[in-house]
């Protein structure tokens, strides 16, 4: 799967209506933000990383490496969902591995709580 524009969360509103309207998992690497939009055939996802999270490198390194965790998982999604991240300091302590196994068990846990929720 390829990140492009279409992937990514790019406007407030769609922010607005993330954060609203979403279930939140806190891992101890990223706060993440789901929410179900089936409407839509495919997943957007938007990484946030403030200037505590580290100097530009190590922001732009979180970015690249969260959007090649949700190439990777995205398709295995039951459903198109949007995904904010909010990247906290100490990530970089986490190898790709874990940081892939905590997002999956974090997107599992949101979707569950979310079709949960509806029931």
């Amino acid at each position: 799967m390829r990140f492009g524009k279409i992937n990514r969360l790019r406007l407030a509103k769609d922010f607005e209506l993330v954060k609203a309207d979403s279930t939140k998992a806190d891992c101890s690497a990223f706060v993440f933000y789901l929410r179900p939009a089936p409407e839509r055939g495919f997943s957007r996802l938007a990484v946030v990383t403030g200037r505590r999270v580290g100097c530009a490198v190590e922001r732009n390194r979180a970015r690249r490496i969260v959007r090649e965790i949700f190439r990777k998982t995205a398709p295995e999604f039951e459903t198109a969902c949007d995904i904010i991240v909010f990247m906290r300091r100490g990530w970089e302590k986490f190898d790709f591995r874990a940081l892939e196994a905590k997002f999956a068990k974090a997107a599992r846990r949101a979707l569950s709580q979310k079709r949960d929720a509806k029931i």
